[in-house]
């Protein structure tokens, strides 16, 4: 299986300089038309997707092998070293959400907005106290949450953010360590158990301790898709996580968000990219730049 991880990197290097930038070869075809041993599949290939972007098996192999290997190169994961450095805010995310809200003027939350209302000259948001009246909006959202926001949707809106789907992941922080591998000496950042069954969605243990520096002493566990296997006596809190599940069609529609963009409405979000944080800062910098502001 490591022989074939090595042979892996190469075929997808290789398929990154062959391929038109619109390839919608998935994942699975790349796979199947190379015949990887199924322990390669089983073993790396779909964890491999599934730890990253939270995805179920079918996910994993419906996901463009051209764009998945893009990102892969970007960060350093098409070879056996090489990567680079994993850094970490200190005092975590919030942080810099902090920061960031703190130089943005007012900030609202737990007021939720009902419905974006466009008119040539400005646009309305229906909240919960009333009508409010706004030179112009960013709807920063999950595409399928943009499309039911906005009121009288443009057909170019419906089908290009209609084509975005999402995956549900119940979510459970907890100080369980039964979860991880047995052996220390294997436990990683990223820790995914494998499953007979084949409607169950994939395992996921992410270590915090290890991703964000925290005190081994005290274990600090995020696992997805297995609160039955959590002690529920180790459990912390409960949550449920929606994460973008990228297609040939979500891509291709991808390459068209750009033209939703009007006068007084634009949209951002981490869908626009890998579905990562600092997608979503991209995208919320380009929305910015719609409007006139310079970074």
């Amino acid at each position: 299986m490591l022989l074939t991880v090595k042979q892996f990197h190469r075929d997808a290097r290789a398929h990154l300089d062959d391929s038109p930038i619109d390839d919608a070869t998935t994942f699975g075809e790349f796979v199947a038309a190379r015949r990887y041993p199924r322990s390669f599949v089983e073993l790396y290939a779909v964890p491999l997707v599934a730890c990253v972007w939270s995805s179920g098996g079918g996910d994993a192999m419906a996901y463009p092998a051209r764009y998945l290997f893009e990102f892969l190169a970007h960060h350093g994961m098409l070879s056996v070293g090489g990567s680079p450095q994993w850094r970490t805010v200190v005092g975590g995310s919030a942080t810099y959400v902090q920061a960031v809200a703190a130089r943005i003027g007012a900030v609202r939350t737990s007021a939720p907005v009902q419905s974006v209302e466009r008119h040539p000259d400005g646009v309305n948001l229906l909240v919960a106290g009333g009508r409010e009246r706004h030179d112009r909006v960013v709807v920063a959202t999950h595409a399928d949450q943009a499309l039911r926001l906005l009121a009288r949707p443009t057909p170019a809106e419906s089908e290009v953010l209609g084509t975005f789907r999402y995956s549900t992941n119940q979510t459970v922080l907890h100080r369980d360590s039964s979860i991880l591998p047995s052996e220390p000496g294997i436990r990683a950042s990223w820790n995914f158990r494998t499953t007979r069954d084949p409607g169950r969605p994939p395992v996921v243990t992410y270590w915090m301790n290890l991703l964000q520096g925290i005190d081994p002493a005290s274990p600090l566990l995020v696992t997805l898709n297995a609160p039955d296997l959590v002690d529920p006596a180790t459990v912390i809190a409960t949550m449920t996580y929606e994460h973008p599940v990228y297609t040939p069609q979500s891509v291709a529609a991808q390459r068209r968000l750009s033209e939703l963009s009007t006068e007084t409405t634009t949209i951002a979000g981490a869908y626009h990219g890998w579905g990562f944080h600092e997608d979503g800062c991209r995208s919320g910098v380009a929305a910015a730049e719609h409007f006139g502001a310079s970074w």
